[in-house]
């Protein structure tokens, strides 16, 4: 299931780490909620360290500046137990551990892949703020579709910038930026430059943005029982949807 995920990714052997992580450092350490341990305990079987990217495992440079620090990426697989809670699990990791993670959750058949760039707080020193988390949609990794597998075949490593470690992963981040485009557009498609890729990440942002505010009306709609009112909503849905059609067509 995973194994076609990292066999994608033409990691070097000397990469690999395969260290078990313990949940208790995420409790301990991670400012959780009551909810978020129960997620930890209750949906999570093991956590592994799976590889390293570092300098000293692959000949790609650290970048930092005033904004960011990546030496090294993190490519950590959390085990599930349950897919009840994922996101809210995705958004603790990132947010406990410093590094830039490429985290593969597995709940066989299906694995999902999240990313989130990271950068200094602006607000505590030292602090590591993740930013803009992603998501892919669960893919069965035995049997993915065409785009899925398109996906899949896009993460390997030779094929990733590799100015350094902060190119590498924001090449990352557009593979799976391309995934969430691919769910509008109905195609795969890398961005060309960095700067297309920023753009298209605004975009999405744009179309999430269009896409709660159509569910939230739908949902208005359930609970109206003036029917003017109800072709106002209708109509107004309408327009939106028109709207995320063209600019699904500009990712």
């Amino acid at each position: 299931m995973t194994d076609s995920i990292y066999a994608a990714m033409s990691l070097p052997a000397s990469c690999q780490l395969g260290k078990r992580v313990f949940k208790k450092l995420f409790i301990e350490n991670g400012s959780l909620t009551a909810a978020d341990k129960r997620a930890f305990t209750d949906d999570i079987d093991t956590i592994v360290w799976e590889y390293t990217l570092k300098p000293s495992t692959l000949p790609v440079s650290g970048y930092d500046d005033d904004e960011r620090e990546y030496h090294e990426i993190a490519i950590i697989q959390v085990n599930l137990k349950t897919d009840k809670r994922t996101r809210r699990i995705c958004e603790v990791v990132h947010r406990t551990i410093p590094y830039p993670i490429f985290l593969v959750l597995a709940f066989p058949p299906r694995v999902a892949i999240s990313v989130a760039q990271k950068r200094f707080s602006r607000a505590e020193h030292g602090a590591i703020v993740a930013e803009d988390i992603r998501l892919t949609p669960w893919i069965d990794g035995d049997e993915p579709d065409e785009i899925h597998g398109q996906f899949i075949e896009s993460l390997a490593l030779p094929a990733l910038p590799q100015t350094d470690f902060l190119a590498l992963y924001s090449g990352l981040v557009d593979r799976v930026a391309a995934l969430e485009a691919a769910r509008l557009t109905g195609e795969y498609r890398l961005g060309t430059s960095p700067t297309q890729a920023k753009e298209r990440l605004d975009r999405l942002a744009d179309c999430r943005g269009i896409e709660q505010e159509i569910a939230e009306l739908r949902a208005s709609i359930k609970k109206e029982t003036h029917f003017n009112r109800q072709v106002e909503l209708n109509t107004r849905i309408k327009s939106l949807e028109a709207t995320l059609k063209t600019l699904a067509q500009t990712l």
